[in-house]
């Protein structure tokens, strides 16, 4: 008969060291390679211990988005949970101490506007989804930037602090041709370059270099998941915003035609 106690401590164990996993730190989980082989195949193989490793995710408050092959991907169930990262610690994360780390904030809305433009796209088939290269990325930031500009003196929808964000955005340049010097400051393409190449990392996006000098980054399961089931505020906001200067655009565009048209 199976000992309680050692199930226990394997279910922990698993849990801990998906923990590493899940924060992109493969030096850290290389010496584990190994023993997280093994229970991975008894996750998959025997319910019991299934069952175990999920009553302990519940009881830590974790959510599992996606089982892969070097260990289980995590996230915090709730914001204000003990493992979930706050903006600070995700610019710790980062290693970029000159950072400000509400301006990561506006980054990764601009990149899940890109994959996902639509509510029903956090729904459909991840291969369907397709692929986005940087310039992607900064068109939508750069929507953004222009659209926060225009807003009226009384919008809710945004926090103080991502608004102050924006108006920094604006000031930054769009990119540094020597970003690769020490002090070179920060740039769109830089700080976008960054958050792309972390979530690449902790296995929320894969890159691929068809063309040579271009990389394409597409969405993984986990990443879907992510941010159907723990989607946040800001980001519906920032979609809105961005949907809305689109469609004033077009508007404009098309009036703009239409007078073009009339003088003909």
């Amino acid at each position: 008969m199976e000992n309680h106690t050692e199930s226990l401590h394997a279910a922990s164990r698993l849990i801990y060291l998906s923990l590493i996993h899940s924060s992109g730190s493969r030096r850290a989980m290389a010496p584990f390679a190994s023993e997280m082989a093994e229970l991975l195949q008894r996750f998959q193989s025997q319910e019991s211990f299934r069952q175990m490793v999920e009553t302990g995710l519940k009881a830590m408050e974790l959510r599992l988005l996606a089982l892969e092959d070097k260990g289980l991907r995590l996230s915090a169930r709730r914001s204000d949970s003990f493992f979930a990262a706050t903006l600070t610690d995700y610019g710790k994360l980062l290693a970029r101490s000159d950072l400000k780390a509400a301006e990561i904030l506006p980054v990764h809305c601009a990149i899940a506007t890109a994959f996902f433009p639509t509510e029903a796209d956090l729904d459909a088939p991840v291969e369907d989804l397709g692929a986005i290269v940087i310039v992607d990325v900064m068109d939508i930031l750069k929507r953004f930037a222009l659209a926060e500009l225009a807003l009226p003196d009384g919008e809710t929808r945004l926090h103080p602090q991502v608004k102050s964000v924006a108006e920094r955005l604006r000031l930054l340049p769009e990119d540094n041709p020597d970003r690769q010097r020490a002090g070179s400051g920060t740039s769109w393409v830089e700080l976008i370059t960054i958050v792309l190449d972390h979530m690449v990392e902790t296995g929320y996006l894969l890159a691929f270099e068809e063309t040579p000098g271009e990389v394409e980054y597409r969405p993984t399961p986990a990443y879907q998941t992510a941010l159907r089931e723990g989607i946040v505020y800001a980001f519906h906001a920032f979609r809105d915003i961005v949907k809305a200067a689109s469609l004033e655009e077009k508007n404009t565009a098309g009036s703009a035609a239409g007078e073009g048209e009339s003088h003909v």
